[in-house]
């Protein structure tokens, strides 16, 4: 699905996980919207990439112009460039900005989806347009840390395996021997191309998940502690409030 008059995210205020995949590029200026509880300011011709279970909202009364593209699991998986997928993991949230020299090509692109999406609605067709279009913000992104992880084919095989194992397995050792070297090795590729570890990856998950279920308030303290793979709730708790400065339940009640 793609609209160009607003954005097609259902719920923005309060924070809300959405469910699908989501290419946000924004046409105008003004206020803020909020991507896992980081606030990002809302600028004009910059595109940000949204991915299941992330919590999303815009407080505001009137929501901002931009065009969106959102789709669903079966069709990401069909993005055959691995690179373009890992894109939408939650490491990094930052915007994409777009120059000033692509942003009529890509109005004509996105108009090209908008077209197909209003009638045939051919996926084959849209994929092609949809890789296109990701293609270009990976250019445009060839600074950022997010990008450059998705250069390396075994970094994008540890990120896949720590979105499946993060709750389980906290050792470097553990994805080092997957993607078949040693612990030290994968370390060094990650300080290289982005700036951090194994361990700071796998705390930037768990904090996110953690505050994620906190604000959605479905489980007890205890509950996803123990979901998140803590030995106990007291553990847990030192551990979230060295990343934030706030116990979870001090989180819990000042994020409504």
């Amino acid at each position: 699905m793609a609209s160009d008059s607003g954005l097609a995210l259902g719920d923005h205020a309060p924070s809300h996980r959405i469910s699908f995949f989501a290419i946000v590029w924004f046409s105008e200026s003004g206020g803020t919207h909020h991507i896992d509880f980081e606030s990002f300011p809302v600028k004009a011709n910059e595109v940000f990439l949204l991915a299941p279970n992330q919590v999303h909202s815009i407080p505001a009364a009137t929501l901002p112009r931009a065009r969106t593209i959102v789709f669903a699991h079966d069709v990401f998986d069909r993005i055959d460039e691995p690179h373009l997928r890992q894109l939408f993991l939650p490491f990094e949230n930052e915007a994409f900005v777009i120059p000033p020299e692509m942003l009529m090509p890509l109005t004509q692109l996105f108009d090209l989806i908008l077209l197909e999406c209003a009638g045939a609605a051919d996926l084959t067709l849209l994929l092609k347009y949809t890789t296109a279009y990701l293609t270009h913000l990976y250019r445009f992104g060839k600074r950022s840390h997010r990008v450059a992880g998705a250069e390396d084919h075994r970094l994008v095989k540890l990120f896949q395996l720590m979105q499946m194992h993060y709750r389980q397995e906290k050792s470097a050792a553990f994805y080092a021997r997957e993607i078949g070297l040693t612990p030290k090795r994968v370390n060094e590729l990650l300080r290289e191309k982005m700036k951090t570890t194994v361990s700071k990856l796998l705390y930037r998950l768990m904090l996110i998940e953690a505050k994620r279920e906190l604000y959605h308030r479905q489980h007890s303290v205890k509950e996803i502690a123990y979901g998140l793979g803590f030995s106990d709730q007291s553990y847990f708790a030192r551990f979230f409030k060295k990343q934030t400065g706030l116990t979870p339940e001090e989180f819990r009640a000042g994020a409504r």
